[in-house]
C-alpha cells in the first residue's frame, strides 16, 4: 500500500476547498521561484558581459543550462500570463478554481520537480561567470606537469603569484606575432595554460636552460631532477629567452627590458614546444582567467 503525501493527508482532515487554496499557493511559490531563477540568471549573464565574459563560461552557458533557462523564460512568461488573467478575468479565476484537488496537486507535483532545474542552473551560471571553471587542456606545453586532455579546475578568485599555472588568452590586438594568416587571425582570442614567470618589474633570461629572474639563478622546484637536466639538455638559442620583452599597447608593439605593470611573462613546463611570451608577448593582467588550482587526471586528483 502507497504512504499517503502530506497534501492528501491535508485534503483528508480539511475542505477540499481548503486543500485546494493550500496547493495554489505552493503552485504560485514554485511559478515565482522560476521567474526569480529567470531575472537572476539575465542579471547574471549580463554582469558578466559588462566585466568581460569568459569565453569557457560562455560555452557553458551556451549548452544545457541555457536550454533549461529558455525553459524557464517561457514558463515564467506563460506564469505571468496565466496570474494576470487569473486576476483580472472572473471566467478564468473560476476555471482555475473548480479545477480538483488531484489535478492540482499533480501540477504542483511537477513543477517542485521543475523548479530544482533553474535553480542549480542559476547557481551554477554564477560560479561559472563569477567564481571558477573547468578547462581541459588541449596539447603538450605543460609537460609534464599539466598533460595533455587533463580537466583543470580554474580559480577566478585567486591572486595570482609568481609560478602559478593560469590559463589566459590573447587576442589579434595583443599578440606580438606578425604576419599572421587568416586562418590565425580567425582562432584568436587563443587560449593558453602557462606557468607565470615574471611579474610586473622583473627582468627574466632563460639561457642554457637556466632561468634567471632579476639576474638571480632560480631553482624551478616544480620540475624534478630529470626534467631539469632535460631542459638543458635540450636547450637551443632558438628556445631560449634573452631578456628582451614583448608587448603590444594601442596596437603598437613595445620592447622593454623590465615587465611593465599590468603585464606578465608567462612560458610552457614543455619549453621546446611551447608556444607563450617568448613568441606572443607579455600577458595583460585582464587577460588572465585565473589560477589552476587542481588537475583531474587519470592519476586522480593532483593540486598545484
Amino acid at each position: 500500500m502507497f504512504k499517503k503525501s502530506y497534501l492528501e493527508k491535508y485534503n483528508e482532515e480539511h475542505s477540499s476547498v481548503a486543500a485546494s487554496l493550500i496547493v495554489n499557493k505552493k503552485i504560485f511559490i514554485r511559478f515565482l521561484s522560476i521567474c526569480i531563477c529567470s531575472i537572476l540568471y539575465l542579471i547574471i549573464f549580463a554582469l558578466s558581459k559588462v566585466n568581460g565574459s569568459h569565453d569557457i563560461q560562455t560555452q557553458f552557458v551556451n549548452t544545457f543550462v541555457n536550454t533549461i533557462m529558455v525553459c524557464s523564460f517561457i514558463l515564467s512568461f506563460l506564469f505571468i500570463v496565466g496570474y494576470i488573467l487569473y486576476r483580472f478575468v472572473p471566467s478564468v479565476n473560476k476555471i482555475l478554481d473548480e479545477l480538483s484537488f488531484k489535478i492540482k496537486k499533480t501540477i504542483f507535483i511537477v513543477l517542485d520537480w521543475l523548479v530544482i532545474l533553474p535553480v542549480c542552473a542559476t547557481i551554477a551560471c554564477f560560479s561559472f561567470a563569477f567564481v571558477f571553471t573547468f578547462a581541459q587542456v588541449d596539447g603538450e606545453s605543460m609537460y609534464p606537469t599539466v598533460s595533455n586532455d587533463a580537466t583543470v579546475f580554474v580559480s577566478y578568485l585567486e591572486k595570482i603569484e609568481k609560478f602559478d599555472i593560469v590559463v589566459a588568452y590573447i587576442t589579434e590586438e595583443d599578440s606580438c606575432l606578425e604576419s599572421l594568416t587568416s586562418y590565425q587571425r580567425a582562432s584568436y582570442p587563443e587560449y593558453y595554460i602557462k606557468r607565470v614567470i615574471g611579474m610586473p618589474g622583473d627582468s627574466v633570461t632563460w639561457i642554457d636552460g637556466v632561468l634567471r629572474i632579476n639576474n638571480q639563478v632560480i631553482d624551478e622546484f616544480y620540475f624534478d631532477n630529470y626534467t631539469k637536466l632535460d631542459l638543458k639538455a635540450t636547450w637551443t638559442t632558438s628556445t631560449g629567452f634573452y631578456g628582451e620583452f614583448q608587448y603590444k599597447e594601442n596596437g603598437v608593439i613595445n620592447k622593454t627590458y623590465i615587465i611593465p605593470d599590468g603585464y606578465y611573462f608567462v612560458m610552457g613546463d614543455h619549453r621546446d614546444v611551447s608556444v607563450d611570451s617568448r613568441r606572443i608577448g607579455l600577458i595583460p593582467e585582464k587577460n588572465i582567467e585565473g589560477v589552476v588550482k587542481f588537475e583531474f587526471g587519470d592519476s586522480g586528483i593532483v593540486r598545484f
